[in-house]
């Protein structure tokens, strides 16, 4: 605020700084600009703020990093933290996603999956911009709950995708999900992680916008050769079980329904870990679109409903 120009309401000339807490007149027209800053009563906002405390101690509630949280709807559970939808007490509310460690979860996990979103937030990595948008964004850290900001317009997990698709998805649908895993990937590799733990689990899909958000940063590893290619054969693997769920087999075939093009692509990646390592992130978005175009033709949007078959 303090770098805020102030401006006349009627001829829009500058104002001086007064004009925040006085009126003033406009040197340049003469008109007189009220105050823009009006003064509260404070015993009204002594009241005020007691009122919007006075949930937190709501048994229902969770502590975080100083403030509580009341707990909303569970999401999930997972090996090591359940997973809830939360809301933050007090005078700025907001909805976050909580992951509240489970009692015999290692020491020490959701502060390196905190410290791993940190650094995949820094504002100096090239690409920040874009991408800070397109990861999971820490609120807050306690001693075992970690907050987290609620992505906007996400359904659920590619595994719960799977159980509404029991004959698997459509191969146009995959490319994208493909495209928007590497694309992540690609920067965090950049950025000098590696996930590690790539799963249609760890997939979370938001069919608006054809999203993908990768979930489960806990686990992530300073990004090497191998550890990179991994995430690799691992976004593969997942892109074929989304086209034959692994209870047909184990590991998931290959439908004849496939084209050519992305089926050959989707064998080598998920199986060839030396290609893999050679080619990165970046490469494979590049042959995915050229085999997706060599597929089905110029890229075009194609609703996607994750609840049922259409």
């Amino acid at each position: 605020m303090d770098n805020a120009v102030l401006i006349c309401r009627h001829c829009g000339a500058p104002l001086p700084r007064q004009a925040r807490w006085r009126a003033v007149s406009c040197a340049y027209c003469g008109a007189l600009n009220a105050a823009l800053v009006k003064s509260v009563d404070a015993g009204l906002f002594k009241a005020a703020w007691q009122r919007a405390q006075a949930g937190a101690a709501d048994v229902d509630a969770i502590a975080c990093a100083g403030s509580a949280y009341r707990l909303i709807a569970p999401r999930a559970t997972g090996e090591h933290a359940r997973v809830v939808l939360a809301q933050r007490i007090g005078a700025m509310p907001e909805r976050v996603v909580l992951k509240i460690a489970l009692d015999g979860a290692p020491a020490g996990r959701l502060r390196r999956e905190h410290e791993v979103l940190t650094a995949l937030q820094d504002p100096r990595a090239a690409g920040a911009a874009y991408f800070s948008q397109r990861l999971q964004q820490p609120v807050a850290l306690g001693a075992d709950t970690l907050a987290l900001r609620v992505p906007s317009g996400f359904w659920g997990s590619l595994d719960q995708v799977q159980a509404n698709y029991p004959h698997g998805v459509d191969a146009c649908h995959v490319v994208w999900m493909w495209r928007r895993i590497l694309e992540v990937l690609a920067y965090a590799h950049a950025a000098g992680w590696s996930h590690g733990r790539l799963h249609p689990g760890h997939l979370l899909v938001q069919p608006r916008d054809h999203g993908i958000l990768i979930i489960g940063w806990a686990g992530a590893t300073a990004a090497g050769a191998a550890s990179c290619a991994r995430d690799l054969q691992q976004a593969a693997w997942s892109m074929r079980a989304m086209l034959a769920p692994p209870r047909d087999a184990n590991p998931p075939g290959m439908p004849a329904a496939v084209p050519a093009p992305l089926a050959s692509l989707l064998r080598r990646a998920s199986e060839d870990a030396a290609w893999c390592r050679a080619t990165g992130a970046g490469r494979l978005d590049e042959l995915l679109q050229a085999a997706a175009a060599e597929a089905f033709g110029a890229p075009r949007f194609i609703d996607f409903s994750p609840a049922r078959e259409t």
